[in-house]
């Protein structure tokens, strides 16, 4: 299974993402617990992060689509036809599961935006667990968290301490429910997309140039009203419709696309292909999603309401469908773009400075807000020997 992603290893640092400052310097004779300042002084060198906010999509994408299609076998599984397609499932919430990339990654599946319960206290707990497989599989989650109150100051001190340490990702959060069994009863939801704490969790987002991701039940009416009020006034601000497609025609999703430049589309294809509930079928939003090719996203839910099986399915039933750019848009490159240009925190630029030098490492490193978590990792690991 290809991996088309920018990852950062130690040794390819020195051979790729990083201009040399200078040869690396070995420790000083001081303790892991002597400041940066301190240990650059004596090296007479430093450790500088620079922010990298660049993205360029493999070009060749549409061509590999191409190509899988062609060379299509009679009676083949879609995903073994796009095996070598990266895909990204934009929501899934199996971050209690151990084994959670195994089996997505049995269809193909190549990263995960990963977090567990929603809007809660126990969110807090799986948001821990995502981070967790995050530090073991970098290549294949982008960990997100869902765990914090919309109506207390306690609210946005836990996003931006998220946030500067290094999640990736805001959601799925309860930004509205009446009528799902299990989201309309969660603790923390707010009544709606606009209410409590959100006005300022939409202004950290912009800073720190996350997406957030929120589920609103139902898809329309006053919910909707305040979805748009709250894109209006956060333009800068990437805001993704949760399963939008469930129990929702391409008509209402293409009003809120003509009007909102900044909102994007988390498509749950496994709802519209395969829930009894569902009264489209796929064919019915790919002119849509053609129109907008690059504000659609594809997603499992974890298989809500249906089978692994089924919500997998779900994402190349979808593929085989549409033209081959938006193929490869809509797989991957759409997220994968938001997650690119995220820069690094302050935490994590200090957090590389002290860790680095430690590991005498003096050194200019390029890194975008994945780049650095990954860094951070790998220095983790050298200085704990």
């Amino acid at each position: 299974m290809p991996h088309q992603f920018l990852r950062i290893t130690v040794s390819a640092l020195s051979a790729a993402s990083l201009v040399l400052a200078g040869c690396s310097a070995s420790s000083s004779t001081g303790s892991k617990t002597e400041t940066v300042a301190a240990i650059t002084e004596t090296a007479g060198r430093e450790v500088i992060v620079e922010p990298m906010t660049d993205y360029a999509p493999d070009q060749d994408a549409a061509t590999q689509v191409e190509a899988m299609r062609a060379n299509k076998k009679p009676g083949q599984e879609l995903y073994e036809a796009y095996r070598d397609l990266t895909v990204i499932d934009i929501h899934n919430h199996a971050a209690a599961n151990p084994n959670a990339l195994s089996e997505w990654g049995a269809y193909g599946i190549d990263r995960i935006v990963l977090f567990g319960d929603i809007s809660e206290p126990s969110a807090q707990t799986t948001d821990r667990m995502a981070w967790e497989q995050y530090q073991k599989e970098p290549s294949h989650v982008y960990p997100s968290f869902a765990g914090f109150p919309l109506y207390e100051d306690e609210g946005i001190a836990v996003v931006e301490k998220n946030l500067e340490k290094g999640y990736l990702n805001i959601g799925e959060v309860a930004a509205a429910s009446t009528y799902s069994p299990i989201v309309s009863k969660v603790k923390w939801k707010s009544k709606h997309p606009n209410d409590g704490n959100w006005p300022a969790i939409y202004d950290l987002a912009a800073k720190y140039k996350v997406p957030v991701l929120l589920h609103i039940d139902p898809p329309n009416g006053e919910p909707i009203v305040h979805l748009e009020e709250a894109l209006d006034e956060h333009p800068d601000t990437v805001i993704i419709f949760g399963h939008a497609n469930a129990y929702n025609p391409p008509s209402n999703i293409e009003a809120l696309l003509e009007k909102h430049p900044n909102l994007y589309i988390d498509f749950f294809a496994g709802f519209t292909a395969y829930s009894n509930d569902s009264t489209n079928k796929l064919e019915d939003f790919v002119p849509l999603i053609e129109k907008y090719p690059d504000r659609f996203m594809l997603s499992t839910d974890s298989g809500y309401g249906l089978t692994t099986d089924t919500a997998a399915k779900g994402l190349y039933d979808i593929i085989d469908l549409l033209k081959p750019e938006t193929a490869a848009k809509v797989a991957y490159q759409n997220y994968e773009r938001l997650v690119e240009l995220q820069p690094p925190t302050g935490t994590q630029i200090q957090t590389i400075k002290t860790l680095s030098a430690q590991a005498g490492k003096y050194e200019t490193y390029r890194l975008n807000k994945r780049m650095a978590n990954e860094l951070i990792f790998e220095l983790t690991a050298l200085t704990d020997k």
